[in-house]
This record gives structure tokens, C-alpha cells and sequence, in this order.
């Protein structure tokens, strides 16, 4: 294996890629949280629409049920 020496500034500039590639991780990570909140959101307004559910008593019951039934445990 061959050693090479890198500089300084080769080095800061590789971090300075990385930190990028992790504020778009972090972007994506969010944009999943997001669809995966919509996704639940739709299934609610489908059960909603077929008359599985004519009221809830409060805003929280709906929520909780778009957030998920993991939710209620926490």
C-alpha cells in the first residue's frame, strides 16, 4: 500500500463535503417523516370517509390516530 500525504486544506475540504452530504441526510430524513405523516393522515380521512369513525371526542384522539397506535403507549 502506498502512503500519501494529503494537506491541511485536501482535508478541509473533504470535511466540508461530508458536513454537506449530512445536511442533506437530514433533509431526507425529514422529508420521510413528512410523507410518512401524509400517508397516515390519508389512511385517517379513508377510515373517516367510510364511516369508521363519525366523531372523535377530542383533537387529541386524532392525532394520537394519525400519529399512529405506537402513539397511545407513549
Amino acid at each position: 500500500m502506498v502512503n500519501k500525504q494529503i494537506s491541511l486544506n485536501e482535508i478541509y475540504q473533504k470535511l466540508v463535503k461530508i458536513e454537506a452530504a449530512l445536511k442533506r441526510l437530514e433533509k431526507v430524513d425529514s422529508y420521510i417523516e413528512d410523507l410518512e405523516f401524509a400517508r397516515r393522515t390519508e389512511e385517517a380521512w379513508a377510515e373517516i370517509d367510510a364511516g369508521k369513525y363519525t366523531r372523535y371526542d377530542s383533537a387529541e384522539d386524532f392525532l394520537t390516530t394519525l400519529k399512529g397506535k405506537d402513539a397511545k403507549n407513549n
